[in-house]
This record gives structure tokens, C-alpha cells and sequence, in this order.
């Protein structure tokens, strides 16, 4: 899956969305408690991403990648949630709804080490792209012309038919 340029997460979520056919919703939840950072809950009609609004964009960016890593490899699970963390984050779901809730805080299974490789290697290749330089169209071609003019045009190899 191609990511957008400039880098927003929710443009990812938004594309990762129209690919599975199916809405994406990232919900911002008040307050982080003791229980998983980030929450992937499932239902019948969309997906929902659930992370903390009270902590860095960087670590807010992590934890929304990490949710999506699950969904990309197609992770399924059932964890119990807080009472807090279910109202916050579906307050107008019934449970019956619900049909996949992951939520997480420790990273010892395959699962989430998936995911978090997912997360870590998107913000890496996110910001790699960020940094690099971006030559525009002209640039390009008066680069190649200069390394044609240092090494010369480019050796014919002779086709098989006219070696004969």
C-alpha cells in the first residue's frame, strides 16, 4: 500500500479503508488509563481505532500504525476491555456489535510484534522519504545529461543477428 506524500496517518487509514472496502475510524480516547494504548475494535458496518489523546503526535502516529499493522495482517483476538476504555471508545455500540476487540499492553506475542514491526518500519520509510531530496522533472534530466557527459553514451551491444 502506497503511502501518501505529505505522510498523515489519517490519510493512510483513509486509504487503507476504500482498499478493504469498509469505513475506518480513528477515535481519540480522554485520558490514557493502565490498560493497552491503542484499541482495534470491529464490528459489522466499520473498524475503529481507538489511541490517547494525551500524549505525543509521534507516539499518538506509533500507536494508530500499530493498530493499523494488525489490521493489515489480519489479526483477530478477543481481550476483555475496561468499562472505561468500551464507553469511550463505542459509546453508541451495543456489545452485541461487537464482533473483534484487540487491545493491547505488552508486546510478547507474534501478533504484536508484527504490529509493531508494521508501525516502526511506516514511520520509518515516512520520515526517510520526508528527509530525502526531491529533484523536480528538469533537475532529473539535466543530471542524467551531466553523468552522459562524464562517462560517455551509452555502449551498443551488438543484437545476435548481426554478430554472425
Amino acid at each position: 500500500m502506497p503511502l501518501p506524500e505529505p505522510f498523515e496517518v489519517t490519510a493512510l487509514a483513509a486509504t487503507l479503508a476504500q482498499a478493504r472496502g469498509r469505513p475506518l475510524e480513528l477515535v481519540p480516547l480522554p485520558g490514557r488509563s493502565r490498560g493497552p494504548c491503542g484499541i482495534l475494535a470491529s464490528t459489522d458496518r466499520a473498524d475503529y481505532i481507538g489511541y490517547p489523546s494525551d500524549t505525543s503526535v509521534l507516539h499518538q502516529q506509533h500507536i494508530l500504525l500499530h493498530e493499523v499493522g494488525h489490521l493489515l495482517c489480519g489479526h483477530t483476538g478477543a481481550t476483555a476491555l475496561g468499562s472505561a476504555a468500551s464507553e469511550a471508545l463505542m459509546p453508541h455500540l451495543s456489545g452485541e456489535l461487537i464482533r473483534r476487540v484487540l487491545g493491547r499492553s505488552a508486546y510478547s506475542d507474534r501478533q504484536e510484534q508484527e504490529a509493531e514491526l508494521i508501525a516502526t518500519l511506516v514511520l520509518q520509510r515516512a520520515r526517510h522519504r520526508a528527509r530525502a531530496p526531491r529533484p523536480d522533472a528538469g533537475e532529473a534530466d539535466d543530471r542524467v545529461a551531466r553523468l552522459g557527459s562524464v562517462f560517455g553514451p551509452a555502449p551498443r551491444h551488438p543484437r545476435a543477428a548481426d554478430r554472425g
